[in-house]
């Protein structure tokens, strides 16, 4: 057997024992060169390059941890894991896992992102404030294409990102009201969403 038959042997066999089930579908191992941006998926929430690389220095001691599959759409577009991916590019890491996922639409795509990752993660006011809006342009495109009366009411936003109505519907009025200057203001965590609701109100 030539050193390319063992070579391929060898990964076929990695890529056998690495497969288990997750979230009752399917890890599957396999080139990190399938695997791309999606602009919408990523730009739900920025990549932090120390939090990117510090996965790439752990990655680079221990592999990636295949308990945690970045997960895909059918066309191989990076639905959750962009940081993984790019620290297991940085490691040069050539195979990692994946878990395949099939939505009815890319807006379905979306509101499961937003709502995995507020789930698990600590976001910033800033954060929730852009999960926000891309509920309110997810709703707004429903109501586009006709569906008037969209799942997403204030009630089941305030439920996805584990805030109140009242949050909610100040948001909105940052939303329309807020100027670029407060919303930097809101990204760089100087005004919190609350403070920067009483900024506007004292303003009017």
């Amino acid at each position: 057997m030539n050193l390319i038959n063992k070579l391929t042997k060898a990964v076929e066999e990695i890529k056998q024992t690495a497969e288990s089930t997750f979230d009752n579908e399917r890890v599957k191992i396999v080139s990190i060169s399938k695997l791309k941006f999606d602009e919408d998926f990523k730009g739900l929430f920025e990549q932090e390059p120390e939090k990117v690389e510090r996965i790439t220095e752990n990655m680079k001691q221990n592999g990636f941890d295949k308990s945690q599959p970045i997960i895909v759409t059918p066309d191989w577009k990076i639905l959750d894991g962009n940081s993984r991916y790019l620290a297991a590019k940085k490691a040069n890491i050539g195979y990692i896992p994946v878990v395949v996922k099939v939505f009815n639409s890319k807006e379905d795509a979306i509101n499961y992102e937003l709502h995995l990752q507020t789930i698990r993660r600590n976001l910033t006011d800033f954060q929730i404030f852009s999960a926000f809006l891309k509920y309110q342009e997810i709703k707004t495109k429903e109501k586009i294409n006709g569906n008037s009366k969209t799942e997403l009411t204030d009630e089941k936003i305030a439920e996805l990102l584990n805030k109140s109505p009242r949050h909610i519907s100040k948001m909105r009025e940052i939303s329309v009201k807020a100027t670029p200057a407060l919303l930097e203001k809101i990204k760089d965590g100087t005004y919190s969403i609350n403070q920067a609701y009483n900024k506007i109100k004292a303003n009017e």
